[in-house]
């Protein structure tokens, strides 16, 4: 909890994920991260449907997100209509020791067997809608992203893509962030989304982003 007090002081107006994958007592654990400054909390899908309803109705009281992440959760669907709680995002993660155990043919194919779980999110949750239309629960997608897996799962539904290996064990970190905004909807060049002002010559500003 110390580590996102720090964090926050660095980027004050960043969107800090608590990536706590709580078990148990998942009511604590949130308000632990929310006195932290967090701005969301994930729970593991692995944990019992009442430890995941408290989870979530906590984060809803404190007006953060509550993401649940579904890794080594056999059956996703099953698992979700069990809860009583709605979550804001719900994660479909590929572990790093199961990614690194298997051949990259067979990992792979079995990343895309386990995106086709997306479509069947969005339908469960379907009635679950914002007042601007937009879908009330997000689908992230983690394990193994990079430029090609990523437009795999945007195809597949997926509206966040969480990317590790792929940025922190690059050479070029700007490039690598480059390629993957580029397959982005709206984002086919970080430049262009600049709104330039009449005195852009005269002085240096922070980019505005839509």
């Amino acid at each position: 909890m110390e580590a996102i007090k720090q964090i926050r002081e660095l980027p004050p107006q960043k969107f800090i994920v608590a990536d706590l994958k709580t078990l148990d007592v998942g009511k604590l654990e949130v308000d632990f991260a929310f006195d932290a400054t967090a701005d969301a909390v994930v729970v593991s899908g692995l944990a019992a449907p009442s430890s995941i309803d408290k989870f979530l109705l906590e984060a809803n009281r404190l007006a953060i997100y509550g993401f649940v992440d579904t890794m080594e959760v056999d059956d996703p669907i099953t698992k979700l209509s069990k809860l009583k709680q709605v979550p804001d995002v719900v994660i479909l993660h590929r572990a790093i020791d199961v990614e690194q155990a298997s051949g990259s043919e067979s990992s792979d194919a079995a990343q895309k067997a386990r995106w086709a779980v997306i479509p069947k999110i969005k339908e469960l949750y379907k009635d679950e809608k914002l007042a601007s239309g937009r879908d009330r629960v997000l689908v992230a997608v983690a394990g193994g992203i990079d430029p090609n897996t990523a437009k795999y799962a945007l195809d597949m539904g997926a509206d966040i893509l969480i990317v590790g290996r792929f940025i922190t064990s690059s050479k070029d970190v700007e490039n690598s962030m480059r390629r993957l905004l580029n397959i982005i909807p709206g984002y086919s060049d970080i430049d262009l989304k600049r709104i330039h002002t009449e005195d852009d010559d005269n002085s240096v500003k922070k980019p505005k982003w839509d």
